[in-house]
């Protein structure tokens, strides 16, 4: 069911918005307004923000990760393009989505100047070792393990480096990969 839209700026969709009890009708409500009418592209960032912040609170971290990286395409300046898809990175990160968020780094790097293309980086990596962690702190050692991978392939420090070789060689005898960790022993 579709919601009819009658606001036609930020300050009213806000109040619109403060009217509502539940955040499912404020997602419900955004949806219906980034749908209808022809929006300015600052209004439809505002909308995929908020729609982003209310899914994340929901936990619902892929569709906010979407909206997110949809915020991301509508930027106007590189910074805040390239900070819009290290955030929707983070957001695929958290649920595991490793190829979606690595998506988003490419897009983030493509966008980005040298200095940037640094901080992306190291944003890529610290964000990998965090969901990996996270996921092994769960019990999800087989998910740990693409973040894993991902970052044993990445332009690492050689004490790095070896700290995750031996977290995934640790991981992958956990689970039976013996042939994998025998491949991963021998590329040495």
């Amino acid at each position: 069911m579709s919601i009819q839209v009658r606001e036609k700026t930020i300050e009213e969709i806000e109040k619109k918005l403060g009217e509502m009890g539940t955040d499912l009708n404020k997602i419900d409500y955004l949806e219906s307004v980034l749908k209808s009418a022809s929006f300015s592209f600052e209004i439809k960032r505002f909308l995929c923000k908020e729609l982003s912040e209310l899914y994340e609170e929901r936990k619902m971290f892929e569709r906010a990760a979407r909206a997110m990286s949809n915020k991301a395409g509508m930027e106007i300046t590189f910074k805040d393009k390239i900070d819009s898809y290290v955030t929707a990175a983070e957001l695929f990160s958290r649920i595991g989505k490793v190829d979606d968020a690595d998506e988003m780094f490419v897009r983030a790097m493509r966008d980005a100047n040298s200095e940037q293309k640094t901080k992306v980086k190291l944003a890529r990596k610290n964000i990998y070792l965090i969901s990996a962690k996270e996921l092994e702190s769960k019990g999800k050692r087989a998910s740990a393990i693409k973040f894993y991978e991902k970052l044993i392939k990445m332009n690492l420090e050689d004490v790095e480096k070896n700290e995750i070789k031996e977290k995934l060689l640790r991981t992958y005898k956990a689970l039976g990969l013996f042939r994998e960790a025998r491949l991963l022993g021998s590329s040495e």
